[in-house]
């Protein structure tokens, strides 16, 4: 019987789940310039992350993977506060999820975040193809710098242009430009614009380059996600009302179609936040 209960205590030590990875640094500082340009770098990458002018809902959405309108309940301050972090792993390589799981230790030390998981019905759209076929223009070599999530991103002088990052979107007023895309991120970043979830129904397989220009009016969310996708992104002037709404320029410019449809769509419950303390 001894025997017994020391064998089963063993097997319940054996099966203790490793510790979460916890950043190594971590610099928390309330950002009030009041500009409305966000930068984010290394989100969901190997190295440090570092994030200028977001907001927890911002860091929310990169730490569990989810789009703006996915997240739900919290308070204003979710938005309207804004934030300066950095944060440093510890050595060593790490996957994707274990930095994701990193974020989340972050916000639960530094702005006492607690949440949970709902799954609900709600309108989605199909993105498909248009009638007048496809009109992507492939992946160029040399249209986009790599990201090196290891090396410190130098300040951007006013006068110079943001850097294109490979496989990530850079947002303007009323313009999305993006290269060597795929699909999947695509549809994440019409989903953070349209408020709605987006579903692959392309076909489209392979990288891609894409310049989509429309006006904002009618359109749910335009700006950040926090979607682990370097590089900046801003909230401009009022829309030019002399471009297309999204829905025609995707079809126009890119021979897609968005389709509304009903599926389930996964929301993240905020149950308990706090404004974080600085470091």
């Amino acid at each position: 019987m001894i025997s017994a209960v020391l064998l089963a205590a063993g097997l319940a030590s054996s099966q203790t789940p490793a510790p979460r990875p916890e950043y190594e640094v971590v610099s928390v500082k309330p950002n009030t310039s009041g500009t409305r340009q966000v930068w984010i770098t290394g989100a969901g990458n190997s190295g440090r992350m570092v994030a200028t002018n977001v907001s927890l809902r911002m860091l929310i959405t990169i730490a569990y993977k989810v789009k703006n309108f996915q997240v739900s309940g919290g308070g204003s301050f979710l938005d309207s506060d804004r934030y300066d972090v950095e944060a440093k792993p510890p050595a060593g390589k790490f996957t994707e999820a274990e930095y994701l799981a990193m974020l989340q230790s972050l916000l639960e030390d530094r702005f006492k975040l607690e949440v949970h998981r709902e799954r609900k019905e709600m309108p989605v759209y199909a993105l498909v193809p248009a009638k007048t076929g496809i009109k992507i223009a492939d992946f160029k070599e040399g249209s986009c710098t790599e990201f090196d999530p290891n090396t410190p991103q130098a300040p951007r002088q006013p006068s110079q242009p943001p850097t294109m990052y490979c496989g990530n979107f850079m947002m303007g007023p009323d313009t999305l430009m993006g290269s060597k895309l795929r699909m999947a991120a695509f549809t994440d970043a019409l989903s953070n614009i349209l408020g709605r979830t987006v579903v692959d129904k392309t076909g489209v397989t392979g990288a891609f380059n894409v310049r989509l220009e429309f006006t904002r009016d009618g359109v749910a969310n335009f700006g950040p996600n926090g979607a682990g996708a370097p590089g900046p992104a801003t909230e401009g002037p009022p829309a030019d009302s002399t471009r297309p709404t999204i829905f025609t320029a995707i079809q126009e410019q890119l021979g897609l179609r968005l389709e509304s449809e009903k599926g389930p769509v996964e929301v993240l419950v905020v149950d308990h936040a706090e404004k974080a303390s600085e470091n």
